[in-house]
């Protein structure tokens, strides 16, 4: 075929690309894959494509911007039909919704964690002041601390990313935060990190084999903010004695929520911040 009938009864590579919005790596690409070959190549190398084509890579550009992997593309152009094309627009909705769902939770968990962040910037001003407040039924995931040896920082961060990776394992976020659960009869005593362990806080319910959970019951909670380490008792021990101090009894253990961690230490505040958490009688 002379180079003049070529021009007048092919399009050129760049021309298909431009009148596509693709570029000519992508037509490459499609040949490559079998989707769309061209019409015609010179002894150059050059590319053509017939005008019967544009039809076809206009419909594999609108399935490729929906989302459509191309080789669920090629299938389809292998056994062209109005049913199959139908099936692939079902198959492809179904994928999108289920991504819709996905982000939604995503979005819920951004949200919540955006709630934590606010909720301690907001409260550092009420440092080691006791008040109570009425909190929602929640569930956590626990994780024991080792029952030998002195609790430390390793061992803390050690029993906290075990409950961390599971949660993770099975798909979620731990985005409405994290903590310690203390005993409060243990805490008068000498050993006071006796039946202690971290706790995650669940987004939602989510099935985990072999795993240990709590609930924390709504209710009204003494609660007190402040700057120590999960390891440190004392702000525990001062809300417990001012809960009697008021005839206030715990009905349940303490929870040491921690709002900002070591991430977020400075040079004025070189410890957690920290909401204690105790559901009243």
């Amino acid at each position: 075929m002379r180079q003049d009938d070529l021009s007048r009864d092919l399009i050129k590579v760049s021309e298909m690309a431009a009148l596509h919005g693709v570029s000519r790596q992508t037509l490459i690409l499609y040949d490559r894959n079998g989707l769309l070959k061209p019409a015609h190549v010179s002894d150059t190398g050059y590319r053509y494509y017939s005008i019967d084509q544009v039809p076809r890579l206009r419909l594999i550009c609108l399935l490729k911007a929906m989302g459509v992997p191309l080789a669920r593309i090629k299938a389809y152009l292998d056994d062209r039909s109005v049913e199959g094309i139908r099936g692939l627009l079902r198959e492809r909705a179904a994928q999108i919704e289920e991504e819709i769902v996905r982000l939604r939770l995503q979005w819920e968990d951004i949200a919540r964690l955006d709630d934590i962040f606010a909720t301690a910037t907001a409260s550092e001003k009420n440092v080691d002041t006791p008040h109570v407040r009425t909190l929602p039924q929640r569930r956590a995931l626990f994780a024991p601390y080792p029952a030998e040896g002195d609790a430390d920082l390793k061992r803390l961060h050690l029993a906290l990313m075990d409950a961390w990776g599971r949660l993770l394992d099975a798909g979620a976020i731990p985005s409405r935060g994290f903590g310690f659960l203390l005993d409060a009869a243990a805490l008068a005593g000498d050993r006071p990190l006796a039946g202690a362990g971290s706790l995650i806080i669940l987004p939602r319910e989510i099935p985990l084999d072999d795993a240990e959970f709590v609930t924390l019951p709504a209710g009204e909670y003494a609660c007190m903010y402040k700057y120590s380490m999960p390891y440190d008792v004392e702000p525990a021990r001062e809300l417990l004695s001012w809960m009697s101090d008021r005839g206030m009894q715990a009905a349940g253990p303490v929870v040491d929520r921690c709002l900002l961690d070591t991430v977020f230490h400075t040079e004025e505040h070189d410890a957690d911040f920290c909401r204690l958490e105790i559901l009243l009688a």
